[in-house]
């Protein structure tokens, strides 16, 4: 897989589960803070968005599976395995909680720049971020580490709304290109930094269990917006502090 070079899907669609939601936006905000008290943003950070199925959508839906993993070859009639069908359900449901979005995404604050386009601090790196998300091609995991950094300019976010963010994004049926470019842009969204790089290394399932069969690969990406796309030395030092934290 290679660099980001496509754009990114919308992040009102990516956020809410609700491709209805998706619009263009004719300004961003440049501070976060006014960002989250706006009544008519697009990007709903405040509140959960929660999937409702109803009682009798999930015994339906366990007969389903029940009937699919007996013509597997599962035995359900055993102690160990009666229950199957209602707890992978339950594990999937518990897996894709990314849809419903998190309400405590985003704390920003205020930096020291006022008044200047060109004020910048030091880039913030946050890492090793560990995630795990589902693979919307077979359905099975894929699992790593990100690494998120950001320049900041009037706004920063609380670091731990990082891990969050990537969270909020893995924690559904996606893939590993688009889940690095959905972080990179939702950052550059809200905070209007002066740039963001994110780099995800993952091992997916989808080619150890299955297909090819490979044993030890990973696969990288590397996403980079705003003055990582054009100063090689912050790219360079954003990859030298990701190298020295593997050790």
């Amino acid at each position: 897989m290679s660099e980001d070079q496509q754009a990114s899907p919308s992040v009102e669609v990516a956020l809410d589960g609700d491709a209805d939601a998706a619009r263009g936006r004719g300004n961003s905000l440049s501070a976060a803070s006014a960002f989250l008290e706006e009544a008519e943003a697009d990007f709903t950070w405040d509140r959960l968005l929660p999937r409702e199925i109803a009682p009798e959508d999930w015994k339906r839906y366990e007969g389903y599976v029940a009937e699919i993993f007996t013509a597997l070859g599962m035995d359900l009639n055993t102690p160990g395995t009666h229950r199957t069908p209602e707890r992978f359900l339950r594990a999937l449901y518990e897996s894709t909680s990314g849809y419903e979005g998190d309400p405590n995404l985003l704390t920003a604050f205020p930096t020291e720049c006022r008044g200047g386009p060109d004020c910048r601090l030091s880039q913030v790196i946050e890492g090793p971020i560990n995630f795990f998300a589902l693979c919307e091609h077979h359905s099975l995991p894929f699992f790593g580490v990100a690494h998120v950094g950001y320049v900041p300019h009037e706004s920063i976010i609380g670091i731990s709304k990082l891990t969050r963010l990537v969270r909020v994004f893995a924690r559904r049926f996606t893939v590993q290109e688009r889940l690095g470019v959905e972080i990179a842009d939702t950052l550059v969204k809200v905070l209007e930094p002066h740039g963001v790089a994110v780099h995800l290394s993952a091992t997916h399932l989808c080619t150890q269990m299955r297909g090819v069969k490979e044993e030890s690969s990973k696969t990288w990406t590397s996403f980079w917006r705003g003055s990582y796309e054009h100063e090689p030395a912050m790219r360079e030092e954003f990859l030298q502090t990701l190298r020295f934290s593997r050790r």
